[in-house]
């Protein structure tokens, strides 16, 4: 072969890789490599969803799901999901008094199952060609109403904190109370359940991932799956334009 037929041959490829490198930036599915700020595909997410749950019902007897993706920078995507239709839920006030307070004294109080009426936080969401996951924590309801507690020590040679004294309270039929003084019995549960992440220093919420979200999301529509506790639901979104 003479060096004019390689040079010849040497262009013929360099053209036709050219004009493939341009085929693909147009087909650009949704997160395919690396999500960047200024992708259209990746913007796609950024949206209101609206949607349902498939065979489950919230509390209020609602099946709704909303997700608000407010962002897509890079590997970050940031947005908020919110459940049925219940009414919103006010900040918490009283450190004293359980939360939410529209649940009764008796009634329990559950830190596996979102609450409705609360924008959680979308956690560690990943998205990878047109499959997004994502997590919630149930227990960021309780942020406020935790960080309003005071942190006890609850054993003077460990390093375990809780949001009340450890020993003291009692509940019966006449209600509750803590060292001998009439308490709120949703104050008892919650800290005698640990909702609270609590150290020295007080108490919060260290999220954690325990509702899961699996999708797979095209320009209008996304399928996939949540899992609550050991179960799992078919969820159906629609992109409100």
């Amino acid at each position: 072969m003479n060096r004019s037929t390689r040079v010849a041959l040497a262009l013929l490829f360099t053209a036709a890789s050219l004009g493939n490198t341009g085929c693909q930036s147009q087909d650009l599915p949704i997160g395919s490599g690396e999500p960047s700020p200024d992708s259209s595909a990746a913007a796609l997410l950024v949206a209101h969803w609206d949607g349902y749950v498939e065979n489950f019902k919230f509390r209020s007897g609602s099946d709704v799901i909303q997700i608000d993706i407010d962002t897509v920078e890079g590997a970050s995507i940031q947005g908020k999901v919110r459940f049925g239709t219940g009414a919103a839920i006010p900040p918490a006030v009283d450190p004293d008094v359980g939360y939410p307070t529209s649940i009764g004294p008796g009634d329990y109080y559950d830190t596996e199952l979102p609450y409705e009426g609360f924008d959680f936080t979308m956690l560690d969401a990943q998205l990878t060609d047109r499959r997004l996951h994502f997590a919630i924590d149930p227990r960021e309801l309780w942020t406020g109403w935790c960080e309003l507690q005071t942190s006890y020590l609850i054993q003077p040679d460990s390093d375990a904190y809780l949001c009340m004294p450890n020993g003291g309270w009692g509940t019966g039929a006449a209600g509750c109370t803590q060292d001998g003084q009439p308490a709120d019995c949703g104050y008892i549960a919650l800290c005698r359940i640990g909702v609270c992440d609590c150290d020295a220093s007080g108490c919060t919420i260290d999220a954690r991932n325990t509702v899961a979200f699996d999708f797979v999301v095209d320009q209008q529509r996304a399928d996939g799956s949540i899992v609550f506790g050991s179960a799992m639901y078919n969820v159906r979104l629609t992109r409100d334009p």
